[in-house]
């Protein structure tokens, strides 16, 4: 009878034992997938809503990036300065 054994995915060195270690390791290998998932998702639903938004709502959407890049902008500029 040969029985093959279910590869824990976790035991991410093959060696047969699940360390806390790698468990860990795991554990924010997937957590980092979901996030990625998720980013792109909500991603996506802002890219919907910007598409179903009036035109004064997107002009007012659009001068704010610009106003959060002149403020960046000029926070570099002090940066430099110092």
């Amino acid at each position: 009878m040969s029985e093959e054994i279910a590869k824990d995915p976790r035991d991410l060195n093959g060696d047969g034992k699940v360390t806390f270690g790698e468990k860990i390791q795991y554990g924010l290998k997937e957590a980092g997938e979901k996030a990625e998932e998720l980013a792109g998702k909500a991603k996506e639903g802002a890219k919907d809503l910007y598409a179903k938004a009036s035109e004064k709502t997107k002009e007012a959407i659009d001068a704010a990036k610009d106003k959060v890049q002149e403020l960046k902008d000029k926070n570099k500029a002090k940066e430099s300065e110092a």
